[in-house]
C-alpha cells in the first residue's frame, strides 16, 4: 500500500513544490495539506496518515511543540521535519520532539523520499549534511556522555547500534547470531549502565555519541 502523507507547512509555495514532488511518487499518496495547527490536527483524525511531512523552522517552538503532539497523539504519528540547515543542538531538539526524520532544504529529493520511507516503517533518517555536522560537532567536542559509552562492552555496543537503527531483539538475535534473550540482556545492561529506558531515548544517545550510522 502506498504510503500516507500529509504535509504540514505554513508557507504556500513550499507546500506545492513538495505536493508535486510527492505525486511523482507512486509509492506514496498525499492525503492532504495543511497550513496550521488546527487543519494540521483535524487531517489527522480524518486521514491517519502514516507520516507528516513538516516544512518548518528549526528554532520556531511552536512548530517542535505541534511535532510533539503528533508524537503523543493516542496512535502516536511518524513526522519528518524539513527544514533550512542548522546545527547539532537543533537537530537533537526536533528529535527530541519526537521527528523520526529530519532534512535539509539544500538535500537531494532522494534524501527526502528516502526520510519519509523510514518514518513511514518506524525508522530514524538523517540527510547526510545534518549527519555530518552531528559528526563534526562530536570530534570538536566530545559530551560528557562518553565516559559512560566506554563502559559498554563491545557486544552491548552492536546491540544499541542495532536498536537506534530501528531493530527488534528478534532481529537483533538473528543479526549478532545470539539468542534473543541475551539480546534482552545486553538491552538491560545498557539501560542500566546510560540510565535510559526508552528506545526513542537510547536512539539519540547513540546519534550523540556517534555510535550509529545515519
Amino acid at each position: 500500500m502506498p504510503i500516507r502523507v500529509l504535509l504540514s507547512s505554513k508557507h504556500k509555495a513550499v507546500s506545492e513544490g513538495l505536493a508535486a514532488l510527492l505525486r511523482t511518487h507512486h509509492d506514496m499518496d498525499l492525503v492532504g495539506m495543511a497550513d496550521s495547527d488546527s487543519s494540521t490536527n483535524a487531517l489527522c483524525d480524518e486521514f491517519d496518515p502514516d507520516v507528516v511531512l513538516f516544512g518548518m523552522h528549526s528554532n520556531d517552538a511552536h512548530d517542535l511543540m505541534l511535532m510533539q503532539q503528533m508524537a503523543h497523539r493516542t496512535s502516536p504519528i511518524n513526522t519528518v521535519a524539513f527544514c533550512s540547515p542548522t546545527d547539532r543542538n537543533a537537530i537533537i531538539e526536533i528529535l527530541d520532539a519526537g521527528a523520526k526524520g529530519y532534512v535539509s532544504t539544500t538535500s537531494s529529493i532522494d534524501e527526502l523520499m528516502t526520510a519519509i520511507r523510514a518514518a513511514a516503517a518506524g525508522r530514524l533518517y538523517l540527510c547526510q549534511s545534518a549527519a555530518s555536522e552531528m559528526m563534526d560537532s562530536v570530534r570538536k567536542a566530545r559530551s560528557g556522555d562518553i565516559s559512560v559509552r566506554n563502559q559498554l562492552g563491545g557486544r552491548e555496543e552492536q546491540v544499541l547500534r542495532l536498536i537506534a537503527d530501528g531493530y527488534s531483539s528478534k532481529e537483533i538475535a538473528r543479526n549478532l547470531q545470539i539468542a534473543p534473550s541475551t539480546v534482552e540482556v545486553h538491552r538491560r545492561n545498557i539501560m542500566r549502565k546510560v540510565g535510559l529506558h526508552k528506545v526513542a531515548d537510547l536512539t539519540r544517545y547513540a546519534i550523540r555519541n556517534q555510535m550509529v550510522s545515519i
